[in-house]
């Protein structure tokens, strides 16, 4: 996860799920401002740049490679209930909104910053301006 960041940006979501329908398989479930959700060539590249981190025979352990965009349900929700920053936050056996999880390892659940692009303007205007007479 962090020689990804470093070389592409924060991760938003970074978490393995064992799904209770598919023991002993791992999901990995990921989501971050460069990854779009549903962007094959983004996931892609992500899978590439996993792969040469840990290896192609290790990529294996994993059934998918899921990208979410921040603002979907799953993602909200682990988001706002299971925040994690850069620690790791262990769940067993629960419900992720209607998906029966039998183990999760959380990594990264932290919200996106805001863009600068969406701050609002706070330029600094003069209150009154001096002027000289003569």
């Amino acid at each position: 996860m962090d020689g990804i960041a470093a070389k592409k940006g924060e991760f938003t979501l970074f978490a393995l799920l064992m799904r209770a329908d598919a023991p002993g398989t791992w999901d990995l479930v990921v989501s971050a401002s460069w990854l779009e959700s549903g962007n094959l060539k983004a996931t892609r590249e992500f899978v590439r740049l996993l792969a040469q981190s840990m290896g192609e025979e290790s990529l294996h352990q994993f059934s998918r490679v899921v990208a979410l965009d921040s603002n979907d349900a799953p993602a909200r929700f682990i988001l706002e209930n299971l925040p994690v920053e850069d620690d790791e936050l262990r769940v067993q056996s629960t419900d992720l909104l209607g998906l029966q999880i039998q183990e999760a390892i959380i990594l990264r659940a932290k919200k996106p910053r805001p863009s600068p692009a969406a701050l609002p303007n706070r330029a600094l205007h003069p209150l009154a301006q001096k002027t000289r007479h003569g």
